[in-house]
């Protein structure tokens, strides 16, 4: 059973905002699944980490909507919404730093509750101005997720639609995960994979943009997979993606030539720089 089960209560009838609570109603509910499961350690960060990224994007969404929509109390709401995301990031920080030291059945509480308190009481506050601003709205639906991430106002351009990722993850948490990263940030096309052969198959029928695996595999490992798409000339870029990278891994980087590792739990912010790189 979910930790939050949507209902029409917690509505504002703005479709972006009520999209975005959704989201992030979802990945609550995603992280309260993940740390139930035995070994689930990095899923769970991995679904913080996006968490705390989308809690930013739709911080800077509803700030565009009040100043447009000309919100009285706009300023008290960007203090608020500064402090959570702030103490969310640290949260997170402790988190990569060391899983052991967060309870994360006191930070399930903590969130939901926030997210139940910033819906039924703060976001109330600013229905009626956004709804009668259409040009609030407009204006709010134009932010950009990767600007937000990078912190710049104008990112490098990329036509995200038109790029294609493939994902080999066999933990389906994780790969919900990256596929709501992925989707967040734009990208076109996103074909997950669990195992080799299903990720070979795909491999060989669509010319994707960039490859990313999962170093462990339960019946194999990115390492083979790679050295399978070498043999068939297949000569995308592929990202690694571990919880256990060290220096010998890094040493046999170029000699099974994988493109980049990244180490998890990722965040939205590196998994759009690594895009970056490897499309540049």
């Amino acid at each position: 059973m979910p930790m939050i089960q949507w209902s029409k209560r917690f509505e504002l009838g703005v479709k972006f905002i009520d999209d975005d609570h959704k989201v992030l109603v979802d990945l609550i509910n995603r992280m309260n699944e993940a740390s139930r499961m035995n070994g689930a350690l990095s899923d769970v960060g991995a679904i913080l980490s996006a968490l705390v990224d989308y809690t930013r994007y739709h911080f800077a969404r509803e700030e565009q909507a009040q100043r447009i929509s000309g919100y009285p109390d706009v300023d008290d709401h960007k203090v608020k919404h500064h402090e959570l995301a702030t103490k969310a990031a640290g949260l997170f920080e402790d988190f990569r730093k060391d899983p052991a030291s967060v309870d994360v059945g006191d930070l399930l509480d903590f969130m939901s509750d926030w997210l139940m308190d910033h819906i039924l009481l703060h976001d109330m506050a600013i229905r009626p101005y956004v709804l009668a601003s259409k040009e609030a709205v407009i204006s709010a639906e134009t932010v950009s997720y990767t600007s937000v991430l990078s912190g710049e106002d104008d990112p490098v351009e990329v036509d995200w639609s038109n790029l294609s990722v493939l994902v080999l993850e066999d933990s389906k948490a994780f790969a919900s995960v990256l596929n709501a990263i992925l989707k967040n940030i734009g990208v076109g096309q996103v074909d997950l994979t669990s195992t080799v052969d299903e990720a070979m198959e795909k491999a060989t029928t669509t010319a994707y943009n960039v490859i990313l695996t999962d170093w462990r595999l339960s019946e194999s490992d990115g390492m083979d997979f790679i050295k399978l798409l070498r043999q068939q000339g297949i000569n995308v870029p592929v990202v690694v993606l571990t919880g256990y990278v060290d220096e010998s891994m890094e040493s046999t980087r170029e000699g099974f030539s994988a493109s980049e590792w990244l180490q998890k739990p990722i965040t939205s912010a590196e998994l759009t720089s690594c895009l970056l790189r490897q499309i540049a």
